[in-house]
């Protein structure tokens, strides 16, 4: 693991880079490996203990090695960062697309092409993770959402793509998400997901719509890595 704090000129701020290295890195400087960007980064390290996780699976053989990286978020702001309409989501789109990107994939024997770059986020890091390949669609088209906030701004942004057929993602929701408490109240994340499935389906988007047994937790989203990553592995040996 290494940590990068990196300015950002976009945001005016501070964030920092928690990055996962391929096992065998420093063995085999020849290589180049697929990577995982992850909104609410340093979560998905401690909370969803995916570093773990990839180490077990790239052990057993079920996984190629390949490099996480988790973005830092500020908590205070990550409604206006995430959110696509929030007051900093464009600004929040451009570090990681403009400065978070090209400083990892400088440094770091990655793949560098789109079909080996993923992005992962869980509740309104789902929804930033589509919105970004919505934005940036040359640069991010596969995705892993787990339980994603899709309020109506995020509906409207596919509605108002006709073709979405270069759109891969894994989307995967627990059927107890029913009644779960926002900022803006109660809201049913399971039939939201019901319905990102659909609109992104009839846009020709390749989707992969999983549900199970769980509410909006990190336990239930830790539960659920292991078959994310192994998706992302089928996706990388299509």
């Amino acid at each position: 693991m290494e940590t990068h704090t990196l300015q950002s000129t976009h945001l005016g701020e501070d964030r920092t880079l928690k990055i996962y290295l391929p096992p065998g890195y420093e063995e085999h400087p020849e290589d180049r490996y697929p990577i995982v960007y992850c909104h609410d980064g340093l979560e998905f390290f401690t909370h969803g203990r995916i570093a773990t996780i990839c180490n077990k699976l790239v052990d057993e053989g079920h996984l190629e090695p390949l490099f996480i990286v988790g973005i830092e978020v500020r908590k205070q702001t990550r409604n206006d960062d995430y959110g696509p309409d929030g007051s900093r989501h464009d600004a929040y789109t451009k570090f990681v697309a403009k400065e978070c990107v090209p400083f990892v994939e400088e440094r770091y024997r990655v793949r560098r092409d789109t079909a080996h770059r993923f992005m992962a986020g869980i509740s309104l890091g789902a929804a930033a993770s589509l919105s970004l390949s919505l934005r940036y669609p040359t640069l991010f088209n596969r995705l892993l959402l787990f339980s994603g906030a899709f309020y109506e701004t995020s509906r409207e942004q596919v509605r108002a793509l006709n073709s979405l057929h270069s759109l891969t993602a894994y989307l995967v929701v627990g059927r107890q998400e029913t009644s779960v408490d926002t900022a803006l109240g109660k809201y049913d994340f399971y039939r939201a997901n019901q319905v990102m499935r659909d609109l992104l389906v009839e846009r020709g988007a390749d989707i992969t719509y999983k549900e199970g047994d769980g509410t909006h937790i990190w336990g239930f989203w830790q539960k659920e890595i292991p078959d994310a990553l192994q998706f992302l592995q089928r996706k990388l040996g299509s």
